[in-house]
């Protein structure tokens, strides 16, 4: 059987189709009445399965064009349709010529056995009078489709009316979910930045304080390292020193006597004197009479240059203290400076302006470490030969410290950023970014100082730490310095 199915909805179409090929029907395909009607002209099918509301052309007007059709006319057509499914189309649609009017949705199974059914008792029908009886009556059925469509158009504009409104109160509630949905995201967003500038900044705590402590530890190990040292070259560094005083005593004591011993052989045989003379020339000594002096001098020198680094080293080992004291600020330069002076000696010439300075209240080794750290910078910013000028000076109720130095400089770009944790202008390995990080908390957090710094590329740093007197504002001692 061949089976034309007429369907502006393209699934209801392709369900339909699906539908007779299970059935072995050979089917064609039509997607509205203009289509429908070509398409019977061509294939001249053994029945035409319709829906009525269609576009260009619909059902309605494809079956009366069918039944004035002579070749087409006698072509069995039945209405497939949920839209015109009141008595009145029924009765409008048989009046046209329809075999029947089913209204969908139905079963494929339960669909097959009603066009059969249809297409059988089409076959027993005496349809021919039908037809004229629709030709005479055809203005008749014209005024009743008319009426039907119009009053189906009526109820579509009707639901589509209630549609609309539909939708716009759905678009409402969507409009205004959404506002309410963008709030709440931006609160959310608002609240995940709060907890992430917060657990950023917890972050940045902990990793803070982490370097702290591991660098605090580092400096106790130095510090427990040095004092160790100190001790044990300080005993016979204290042999040495008195030794040498006993030596420089008995040289003057062998020197007078020697002196002595030349006046008694002068009043000697000549023969005495010249074997005397060159057992004195064979071993030198008359040189070796003016050196002694000389070399125990410079000894003596040495040694308590010895002695002074080991008290600079004792000194600088009390930095992982944690009690506060007065404290001389210069004496504590002088013991950072013999500590770092193998960093600086070979490209750095020190200068020293130290003031009359009070006793500051402070923690001194904390300071060393700061002053530690400043110096060994400017050192590494010294590219060949430079100068390092370390200023100290009184001011009221507080005390300035000033180290300037004749190296690269600091970029502007990093001069706001050289305080911060693990900031670093060196290259990879050659600095942790610790050193000024922890020099800023010691100076404003554990003394209520301030440090500051000027830079000009090319010209050199000075670092400038202000420091409270504090209490105990004790007159310090002048500290002699070293060159």
């Amino acid at each position: 059987m061949n089976v034309l199915i007429v369907e502006d909805n393209v699934s209801a179409r392709k369900l339909l189709r699906l539908t007779f090929e299970h059935y072995g029907c050979t089917v064609f395909e039509a997607q509205d009445g203009q289509d429908g009607l070509e398409q019977a002209a061509r294939h001249k099918p053994d029945i035409i399965i319709s829906d009525a509301l269609m576009p260009r052309m619909d059902g309605f007007q494809l079956l009366m064009a069918l039944k004035t059709d002579p070749v087409l006319k006698s072509i069995p057509f039945i209405f497939y349709s949920s839209a015109y499914t009141g008595d009145k189309e029924a009765e409008l649609a048989l009046s046209l010529g329809a075999e029947a009017s089913v209204i969908k949705p139905v079963e494929p199974a339960e669909l097959w056995e009603k066009i059969c059914a249809i297409r059988e008792t089409y076959k027993a029908r005496q349809s021919k009078s039908a037809h004229a009886a629709a030709d005479e009556s055809n203005e008749q059925y014209l005024r009743e489709y008319s009426r039907i469509v119009a009053a189906k158009l009526e109820e579509k504009v009707r639901e589509l009316e209630d549609e609309i409104e539909e939708r716009k109160e759905i678009q409402d509630e969507l409009e205004q979910l959404n506002e309410t949905l963008e709030q709440r995201v931006q609160e959310r967003i608002a609240e995940l930045n709060e907890r992430n500038a917060e657990i950023q900044l917890a972050y940045d705590n902990l990793k803070k304080v982490q370097a702290q402590l591991l660098q605090q530890d580092k400096m106790a190990s130095i510090g427990q390292l040095a004092a160790g040292v100190a001790h044990e070259i300080n005993n016979p560094m204290g042999f040495i020193i008195s030794n040498l005083s006993s030596l420089g005593k008995y040289v003057e004591k062998v020197t007078a006597y020697l002196d002595a011993d030349e006046k008694i052989l002068a009043g000697c045989a000549l023969e005495i004197q010249e074997m005397a003379l060159k057992e004195r020339q064979k071993y030198k000594i008359e040189h070796i009479c003016k050196d002694m002096p000389m070399l125990i001098s410079e000894s003596a020198d040495g040694a308590q240059r010895v002695r002074q680094i080991v008290q600079d080293l004792k000194s600088f080992s009390r930095m992982d203290r944690t009690e506060f004291a007065n404290a001389n600020i210069n004496e504590g330069l002088e013991s950072t400076l013999s500590i770092a002076w193998n960093e600086l000696k070979y490209n750095a010439t020190v200068i020293r302006e130290f003031g009359q300075l009070p006793l500051v209240w402070c923690n001194q080794g904390q300071l060393n470490q700061v002053f530690l750290n400043i110096l060994l910078n400017a050192a590494h910013a010294i590219k060949e030969q430079g100068t390092i000028r370390i200023k100290t000076r009184a001011k009221e109720e507080s005390v300035t410290i000033a180290i300037s130095d004749t190296g690269s400089g600091i970029a502007p770009e990093h001069i706001n950023r050289i305080f911060d944790p693990f900031f670093t202008t060196k290259d990879v390995g050659k600095g942790t970014g610790l050193g000024l990080a922890i020099a800023y908390d010691i100076i404003t957090n554990k003394h209520g100082g301030t440090i500051e710094v000027q830079s000009e590329p090319g010209k050199g740093s000075t670092f400038v730490i202000t420091l409270p007197v504090g209490r105990g504002n004790t007159q310090a001692p002048t500290v002699l310095t070293r060159n």
